[in-house]
């Protein structure tokens, strides 16, 4: 289902796995160390590291304290009993983690995955529509819809909760309080609560967000850091909200693509006089660390920068404290959900966040005395 994956780790598991299933590994046997793994793919420690919790996550290897990583047997992609869709907005770019938990539980539970992308905005909507009639052949449906959808936009959750087969949103709260969908999505408001909390623990109480407004994390995004904020005290100095342009990238690429534009960005964060900054995600987060040092401004000694995403955070030249999303395991407990669904038509809803994890490094200047 992944096609052209650019994220290295999940090309690395890919190719560990195949190597288990093959037999390069017999079942108890120990993997090479993450050093060696490392330095045969051409690749960094943290990495390696990263494909092997993906092959942990699904069972495929063992880490033992101390001795190393062992070979689990894997069993042989299965003809599924089941047919499940599979609709995202696109598969490169977020998603890929997710869709490595969705098919390591499809391989579990012998479910076969057809996958679909939209794209985003309207015409990922448009997509979407004519998408569904493509569906009756599936028995359920797990989806992340191309962008927000809330109950006031009655054409598009009315799309959704007319779909012809049960179906669980993927990163997709429910529309409103009465909607009874069920989902499985990212606690990003929690996750920016943890991140305002280490922060504060570092001594910044002056704290600013730099925020899209129109991306499917972005009301999480900004009412955890206004309610977190309150509860611990803090100073909002500057919220920097924009919305994207074109699509949901597209303010990243701006700040990243055209430096003057950053500058300012960040001008108006210290201007404001915050030693603390939240970035939506990890582009957003490189652009403005990329600004900083242009302009011999210390990271973390003047400002303390966190990214609400961990894609490419570990890489920068300062490594980017991060609030990482669970996202192999949402996909995971995703098709579980909806296999539940299938079977129990009559169990109750399940309607579940997933708490991120705090990721910290070098932007922060500290680790954190308790990991998420």
């Amino acid at each position: 289902m992944v096609t052209g994956d650019p994220i290295k780790y999940l090309q690395l598991a890919a190719e560990l796995r195949r190597g288990i299933r093959g037999g390069n590994w017999p079942p108890g046997s120990r993997l090479p160390t993450e050093v060696q793994l490392a330095a045969a793919h051409g690749l960094s420690v943290n990495t390696v590291r990263r494909a092997l919790e993906v092959l942990a996550g699904e069972g495929s290897v063992e880490r033992r304290q101390g001795a190393g990583t062992f070979a689990r047997s894997v069993p042989p992609p299965p003809v599924g009993r089941r047919r499940i869709a599979v609709v995202l907005p696109e598969r490169d770019w977020y998603f890929p983690p997710v869709i490595a938990g969705i098919e390591a539980a499809a391989a579990r539970t012998r479910t076969t995955i057809d996958g679909h992308t939209t794209g985003y905005a309207d015409r990922g909507w448009d997509r979407l529509t004519r998408l569904v009639d493509r569906l009756a052949g599936a028995e359920g449906l797990l989806i992340a819809h191309p962008g927000p959808a809330d109950a006031a936009d009655t054409a598009r959750t009315r799309l959704l909760r007319e779909l012809p087969v049960p179906y669980v949103l993927l990163e997709r709260a429910p529309a409103g309080i009465g909607d009874p969908s069920e989902h499985v999505s990212t606690d990003h408001a929690g996750g920016v609560y943890l991140a305002l909390a280490h922060l504060a623990g570092l001594g910044h109480h002056d704290v600013a967000l730099v925020c899209r407004t129109d991306a499917a994390p972005s009301r999480g995004i900004s009412t955890g850091f206004t309610e977190g904020a309150a509860a611990l005290g803090l100073r909002v100095t500057a919220r920097l909200d924009w919305p994207s342009t074109t699509d949901c990238e597209s303010f990243a690429e701006v700040l990243a693509a055209q430096p003057p534009f950053a500058d300012a960005v960040l001008g108006s964060v210290l201007g404001s006089g915050a030693t603390g900054l939240i970035c939506f995600g990890d582009m957003e987060g490189s652009a403005l660390l990329a600004a900083a040092l242009r302009a011999g401004v210390r990271i973390p000694g003047d400002l303390a920068l966190v990214s609400c995403e961990d894609r490419h955070a570990a890489t920068e030249q300062v490594p980017l404290t991060s609030v990482a999303p669970e996202k192999f395991r949402l996909g995971s407990l995703g098709l579980e959900t909806l296999l539940r669904r299938i079977d129990e038509p009559d169990a109750e809803l399940r309607q579940v966040w997933l708490r991120p994890r705090l990721t910290v490094r070098a932007s922060c200047g500290a680790q954190a005395a308790n990991p998420s």
